[in-house]
């Protein structure tokens, strides 16, 4: 069950550079047509193309990712659900779950010493083990009630601080991005913090 949910591509994307800037992929992480797909938002009442992954945006998510040892997902071959975590003024953290060709989930889960929103650091904690029969059930669950995975590519939000909620995904189906800033509520919000809790670290600072 849980690799039929985790092989759905995700769409989550933040504000970007408006559309027709120059390109340049950071580190390979991410696909080009990220940088060449552009979306309609209305920051400050104005509506405005922007493309749904800028340079500077795939810049700092390159620098936190590298950071934390983790590998583009696009381009690979598997199974993989990852979550990364960055709050501006508070430690980034990357949950990474990897289904097996038997189905077992393995977790592998990263916080490191820096901020989000600057200079990520190094590795402050990791932890490693494989989720349970009932995890792995009961984080299906959550994605197929929350169907995290199938919203709508960006939310078009804007606040010069707050924590950027990345999903990534790839599987049989390919591979999408997705993401939401500062959620209060809503899928993206769930689906993520019940990764941070399969970690068994707690924070005080949730936004």
């Amino acid at each position: 069950m849980i690799r039929g949910v985790l092989s759905l591509s995700i769409a989550l994307f933040g504000l970007g550079q408006p559309a027709g800037e120059a390109f340049q992929e950071p580190a390979d992480y991410f696909p080009r047509s990220l940088y060449e797909t552009t979306v309609t938002c209305r920051p400050f009442g104005v509506e405005t193309r922007w493309a749904l992954l800028s340079e500077f945006k795939a810049g700092r998510y390159a620098d936190q990712l590298d950071a934390a040892g983790e590998a583009p997902l696009f381009d690979r071959e598997g199974q993989v659900l990852r979550f990364t975590w960055l709050r501006s003024r508070h430690a980034p953290v990357i949950v990474r779950l990897e289904t097996a060709a038997d189905g077992r989930v393995t977790m592998t889960a990263t916080e490191l010493t820096g901020r989000g929103g600057g200079y990520p650091g190094e590795i402050a904690r990791r932890i490693e083990r494989g989720l349970s029969a009932a995890e792995v059930a009961d984080l299906a669950r959550v994605l197929e009630r929350t169907r995290a995975l199938e919203q709508p590519p960006t939310g078009c939000d804007f606040e010069l601080q707050g924590a950027q909620w990345l999903l990534e995904s790839t599987g049989p189906e390919g591979y999408r991005f997705v993401e939401r800033l500062s959620p209060r509520d809503g899928p993206v919000r769930e689906v993520g913090l019940y990764l941070i809790r399969l970690t068994g670290w707690r924070y005080g600072a949730v936004y």
